[in-house]
């Protein structure tokens, strides 16, 4: 009988490869995909898979790893923080790292915005906040304020909530019944653009789409309008300029609270700390999660105005908030995303984005802009996209990427590059020389 605690042993990239094939279920990937790229150390932006292969990490992992890989200042926090104390759970206690986190995110944020939930992942942090607007309206006298809208194209994560406000039935397709209470939003984007049809003039659902769906559903009876800035599952489409603006508006009208999904664009992504800034609005809750650890461990935030936070005082089952988690607010996860913060403010690492983010939209737009297959190249800072005209060129492309040595992610016939944050110019020119030269290859291709 084999001892089934026996401690580790090296595996060989064989040996990884078939454990993966027989125990491992990967997350929106098809079974049994060859060469399962199997990533075992990480230093700076690159990574080295299990045969001892270096790729420049061109997707931040799951766009989470804003800081690289092997960051000194986030490694030291964690073995401090793990040494002084791993967590204690916030169920009427606290402990000091989260105490410091929600402080630090209400003066990085600013009034009114001062009061933060914490939780474990980006869909858990979207979930929460749908609760937090429902069960705010509920305690202020309006509790047939339930809907939730928001865009047709956008995802918000995979809980069931969650997949029920995506038109995309890759999430919610044989998970049936959706649960009640969500309505989809006109995305502001040209169909027959969408669709590659010939066409004389783009159609673009603007801001007054969100006020018809608010007006259909009936006022009264809605909680929340939740977007992206920028969308990005649902092809890395930053939203038209004023877009924002004009929302905010129509939800102060109609007593609409507004919540911003910057899980993705949050903390430098679009070379800004935060992507809603540009607009020069705030919404009444804000989720933030990969890049706020940097991926080092599983975190997320719900930050919300104080006229929100408040409301649950007066909650007449708890006298509180009837929401969260065992690792709400762990302790651990909470030291990295200070650390991280820090870094963020004193290395420069959002000016970085900003101007490698330049670079990179600049030069994808330069050299790929009009080459056979490519629709469009667009994106704001360091997150960038380049649409195909079908799903097997984009994915010749990623082929053609990965064989160069640079890992790009590809969702339907978006490809999206989203480096770490800390890129150097070097490394963005070779991203771009790796797209370019998988382009022209994918075009002389034959057909598949």
């Amino acid at each position: 009988m084999t001892d089934t605690f026996a401690a580790p042993r090296a595996h060989t990239a064989e040996e990884l490869a078939e454990l993966d094939r027989r125990h491992l279920l990967h997350p929106f990937t098809p079974v049994g995909v060859s060469e399962q790229l199997v990533i075992v150390s990480g230093q700076g932006c690159e990574v080295t898979d299990s045969h001892g292969r270096r790729y420049l990490d061109g997707r931040s992992g799951q766009y989470n790893a804003t800081l690289g890989y092997g960051h000194p200042r986030v490694l030291a926090a964690l073995r401090e923080q793990s040494e002084k104390l791993m967590t204690y759970a916030l169920l009427g206690a606290s402990n000091e790292a989260a105490v410091l986190l929600a402080a630090k995110l209400a003066e990085l944020y600013g009034e009114p915005l001062t009061h933060s939930l914490f939780c474990n992942s980006g869909s858990e942090a979207n979930e929460a906040a749908v609760r937090i607007v429902r069960m705010y309206h509920a305690l202020r006298g309006q509790p047939e304020r339930t809907t939730v809208l928001s865009l047709a194209e956008g995802y918000h994560g995979t809980t069931l909530a969650m997949s029920a406000m995506t038109a995309s039935p890759l999430l919610w397709a044989g998970c049936g019944p959706q649960p009640a209470g969500f309505a989809h939003v006109p995305t502001p984007r040209c169909a027959a653009c969408a669709a590659g049809e010939a066409h004389d003039e783009c159609v673009v659902p603007g801001p007054e789409a969100l006020e018809e769906a608010i007006l259909a559903q009936g006022a009264e009876t809605v909680a929340a309008f939740i977007v992206e800035p920028v969308l990005g599952v649902g092809g890395i489409r930053p939203l038209p300029d004023g877009y924002l603006r004009a929302v905010r508006e129509i939800c102060d009208r109609h007593g609409v609270l507004l919540i911003l999904d910057e899980i993705t664009t949050g903390l430098g992504r679009t070379g800004a700390w935060f992507a809603h800034q540009r607009e020069g609005i705030r919404p009444d809750v804000i989720t933030t999660a990969k890049g706020l650890t940097g991926g080092y461990v599983p975190f997320a935030a719900v930050t919300m105005t104080s006229t929100v936070a408040e409301a649950f005082a007066g909650d007449p089952m708890l006298g509180g908030l009837r929401h969260g988690h065992t690792t709400s607010g762990h302790a651990l996860g909470a030291a990295v995303a200070l650390t991280v913060l820090d870094v963020l403010d004193t290395d420069g690492v959002v000016a970085n984005a900003a101007t490698m983010g330049e670079r990179l939209c600049g030069r994808l737009a330069e050299r790929l802009g009009g080459l056979p297959g490519v629709r469009e190249v667009r994106g704001v800072g360091l997150l960038a996209a380049v649409e195909f005209d079908s799903f097997m060129r984009a994915a010749q492309v990623v082929g053609a990427c990965r064989a160069a040595g640079v890992i790009v992610r590809c969702e339907g016939t978006v490809l999206s590059v989203a480096p770490p944050l800390v890129v150097t110019a070097e490394q963005v020119d070779r991203i771009v020389d790796a797209l370019h030269a998988g382009v022209l290859a994918a075009d002389s291709a034959p057909p598949a």
